[in-house]
């Protein structure tokens, strides 16, 4: 361990989680631990806190209150992750029609962190965190989750963020820290082209990063960059991906150009990380020492092992705004059979969804539809978008919003959404935004929130004209 790492594990670890009240540390000291627990061990482990995380839902949060009082059940029915089948699913939709109910009573204001998903699954989504699930124990498992790949809290990552922002100013303050503590170099996934991509990897041979970590879709036209140009690949220790599926020819991709197998990683921002690859490579070991994972059918009944199935999350630690067998969007398996490493951790086979196709536009760049802001269009209303490019100068964004919205109020929609994409696409593009009643779901009851029908050899030889 060298010697910024040997630092942040003692003094900037310990510091940030005064400033913030939080407990990082002990939280991967735990994790630390309990990843090598018999599986006897971890299920005793789940159930004792999904017995709190019910219990307090019941005592402090009205929407569930009144579900368990509906069906006759009290706190001391629910001691198990078998039991949790007694409860209904919670879909976005739920969250949105009950968002007072779900927020806990005993939980101070000035606690709870406004935070939005970045629509991935084709409906972004307001709710509330507290900064102990948010910054604590989502932070824990991400940290488990870079050992796993080889890679310490300190150690440099270059990474390609999108835009979320921070929630309070406390965390604006502490991020550019984090940050420069880490070495951290970040690039914008927004602003990629046949332009950046050069300076990318002039930058990460510079900085000379121990990991890179980065969308599926930006990896893979990393390396198709660095494929096509007759390139050398820069050094790296490890590639760590999530946010989208990866795709095999992109696992392929990305192994042969940086001859690095990738550590793909699942979460989401409701709950952080969910899961993540060993170096087995075998699957998603789910984190449920912090959660409970469910693999159900249209009825919310368990399915078979290896059958696929919902993905369900009931994080064991959120108390501001519980979200109890929570529908993620995705699709999931169970593996049949358990991971050569020695975790007995739950492991997921297969995951399905979290697709994103890429935007090209005139001026010559390729955005991927997670880079497009999409998080943004929640705080207008929006409950579910799709963006459809049929041709490299115009693209259609369909929108789902209340029925209830005013006449005046839908023109602001409409200026608002006009806006984010512009100046995440640029001013090049005819933008045409179509109200409608639904997104129709693909064939698998995938909402694809980007379709490109624009072919990449197309839209190369114009912008090289």
């Amino acid at each position: 361990m060298d010697v910024y790492n040997r630092l942040a594990r003692t003094i900037m670890i310990p510091v940030v989680d005064a400033i913030r009240g939080t407990h990082v540390a002990a939280y991967l000291e735990d994790l630390e631990e309990t990843q090598w627990w018999c599986a006897e061990d971890i299920k005793e482990l789940q159930s004792r806190r999904l017995q709190g995380a019910i219990t307090h839902a019941y005592d402090h949060v009205a929407y569930y209150r009144r579900i368990m009082d509906e069906r006759g059940l009290s706190p001391a029915d629910i001691s198990c992750a078998a039991d949790l089948t007694k409860l209904p699913m919670l879909t976005k939709a739920l969250v949105r029609a009950n968002f007072d109910e779900l927020t806990a009573d005993n939980i101070p204001k000035r606690k709870l962190l406004i935070a939005r998903t970045g629509g991935s699954t084709g409906s972004p989504l307001v709710f509330y965190k507290t900064g102990d699930d948010w910054f604590a124990h989502g932070r824990a498992r991400g940290l488990l989750a870079m050992q796993w790949a080889g890679v310490d809290v300190a150690d440099r990552v270059a990474s390609f963020p999108t835009a979320f922002g921070w929630p309070n100013a406390r965390e604006r303050f502490l991020a550019p820290l984090s940050r420069r503590f880490r070495r951290a170099v970040e690039f914008d996934a927004r602003d990629i082209s046949d332009e950046t991509l050069p300076s990318i990897v002039q930058t990460l041979r510079r900085t000379r990063p121990r990991a890179i970590a980065a969308y599926p879709s930006v990896l893979a036209l990393l390396a198709s960059y660095i494929k096509d140009s007759g390139q050398s690949a820069p050094d790296l220790h490890a590639i760590l991906t999530g946010g989208e599926q990866m795709f095999e020819h992109q696992r392929a991709l990305v192994r042969e150009v940086f001859n690095r197998e990738p550590f793909s990683r699942y979460g989401s921002h409701e709950n952080s990380l969910l899961g993540t690859e060993c170096d087995k490579h075998s699957g998603f070991h789910m984190f449920a020492q912090d959660l409970v994972i469910e693999i159900v059918d249209d009825d919310a009944q368990p399915v078979a092992v290896g059958d696929d199935g919902h993905v369900l999350v009931t994080n064991l630690h959120a108390r501001g705004m519980p979200f109890i067998r929570y529908d993620t969007g995705d699709i999931g398996a169970w593996a049949t059979e358990p991971c050569a490493c020695g975790r007995a951790m739950p492991l997921l086979s297969r995951l399905t969804g979290r697709t994103c196709d890429i935007i090209y536009t005139p001026s010559g760049k390729r955005v991927t539809g997670t880079s497009v802001g999409m998080s943004r269009f929640a705080l207008l209303g929006v409950t579910a978008l799709q963006i459809v490019q049929e041709t490299l100068d115009e693209l259609t964004a369909r929108v789902v919003i209340p029925s209830d919205v005013l006449p005046e109020q839908v023109v602001r929609v409409r200026r608002g959404i006009e806006d984010i994409l512009h100046r995440s696409l640029g001013d090049d593009m005819r933008i045409t935004v179509e109200f409608v009643n639904r997104i129709e779901p693909t064939a698998a009851g995938k909402y694809v929130p980007v379709v490109s029908r624009v072919s990449p050899d197309s839209w190369l030889n114009r912008v090289r004209e």
